[in-house]
């Protein structure tokens, strides 16, 4: 489902995290692709590089593999990557231990913090095309 104007890549450790964000995202004017698995996403990424990637879930159990390449391709095409956690369930780390997110959204979520995230992510990748 990609847009002339850019998409958003979803990748969801639970379905219910990908319906709470979908359903937040369902107001941009973008278009959202969900990855059934990694390697999905690594694929889909390579093919048409989205300009915002959310990977919803504890990233201590995302692949290795998955966040370099994923980090390697969002600093190659200007792609924000963030994570998804939980308040009670923080799973941020200092930023030394940083896996390679350029941020953490934390839920709940409100429909501003992911607007705004959303219009900054695209903001990002397009400035950067256009200089």
């Amino acid at each position: 489902m990609e847009s002339p104007l850019g998409y958003i890549l979803l990748l969801a450790q639970h379905p219910r995290q990908a319906r709470v964000l979908l359903s937040l995202l369902a107001c941009s004017s973008y278009s959202v692709a969900i990855a059934c698995s990694e390697e999905q996403a690594v694929v889909q990424t390579g093919q048409q590089p989205p300009f915002l990637i959310i990977l919803a879930g504890d990233h201590r159990y995302w692949s290795q593999p998955l966040l370099k390449e994923l980090r390697h391709r969002a600093n190659t095409y200007r792609i924000t990557l963030v994570a998804l956690t939980d308040f009670h369930a923080p799973s941020w780390v200092h930023q030394e231990e940083n896996p390679g997110f350029d941020g953490f959204l934390v839920n709940p979520l409100s429909h501003e913090v992911v607007s705004s995230l959303v219009q900054s992510a695209y903001t990002r990748q397009t400035c950067c095309f256009i200089s």
